[in-house]
């Protein structure tokens, strides 16, 4: 019985922690998507940037398991200011660093 009280105590404990992910930060959250998002688009000619009016990380707050980090970006070669519309998006960073939603 005292066995069983002690698991579930661990356990809870443990779910508690993996929830909270005190281990990502803001700065960290925030800094692995940019990178992720950078990577994804190295290399592409006409890929999608942070390099537009208004662009970049918008917010993060921290959520269950992890962070959600919103970004604002823009893609495809700029012709006119007209014919440019950004995208926003929301990127979940997990309690094991893994960056979701790219």
């Amino acid at each position: 019985m005292k066995n069983k009280v002690l698991i579930t105590v661990f356990v809870i404990v443990l779910l508690v922690i993996l929830i909270w992910a005190p281990w990502i930060t803001k700065n960290y959250a925030e800094n692995r998507v940019s990178e992720e998002f950078s990577s994804k688009w190295d290399g592409v000619m006409d890929g999608c940037g942070f390099n537009c009016d208004g662009c970049g990380i918008k917010e993060s707050h921290r959520a269950l398991f992890g962070y959600s980090v919103e970004i604002e970006y823009a893609c495809g070669m700029k012709i006119s200011s007209s014919e440019f519309k950004n995208k926003i998006d929301n990127i979940f960073v997990s309690f094991l660093s893994t960056v979701h939603g790219l």
